[in-house]
């Protein structure tokens, strides 16, 4: 990496609206089925229900907005993780003790261990191929780094 170069890791995001639409869809069917055999299904309560169903939409969507935004940023000296243009972290790499696989709330992350002691847990799956070579490039610059990924 040259000098006042930065190199930026956008999320990737291809499967995520599929698998949420998918999953509206079904919600979106098996309640109308529902209704149906229940014999409820009445122009009010369809209505109410889509508009209830609309809620989980737009869930969706400030959800994927969120991870589409989030962008890692690797500078000449820091690592740096935005979610919706704010820095969540911004971490020197020369601190950076440890970096390996951990969980949180079931999902894989990556573990960054500063040398004080603190654990910063940063998105594996929407950063997936771009670990690789990030860990490549804060080995390069730290020797002293533990990665177990």
């Amino acid at each position: 990496m040259k000098s006042n170069q930065k190199l930026l890791y956008k999320a990737r995001t291809q499967g995520i609206i599929k698998f949420m639409l998918g999953i509206y869809l079904l919600t979106f069917s098996v309640g109308t089925i529902t209704f149906y055999l229940r014999e409820e299904l009445t122009q009010q309560n369809f209505r109410f229900f889509t508009k209830t169903s609309l809620l989980y939409l737009i869930f969706c969507f400030l959800l994927y907005w969120a991870i589409k935004s989030q962008k890692l940023i690797l500078k000449e000296d820091h690592l740096i993780l935005t979610i919706f243009g704010w820095n969540r972290y911004k971490i020197s790499i020369y601190e950076i003790e440890k970096c390996e696989f951990g969980k949180l709330n079931g999902e894989i992350v990556i573990h960054i261990t500063l040398n004080k002691k603190i654990k910063c847990a940063f998105p594996y799956y929407p950063f997936q191929k771009a670990w690789e070579e990030i860990s490549y490039t804060i080995k390069e610059k730290n020797k002293s780094i533990q990665i177990h990924l």
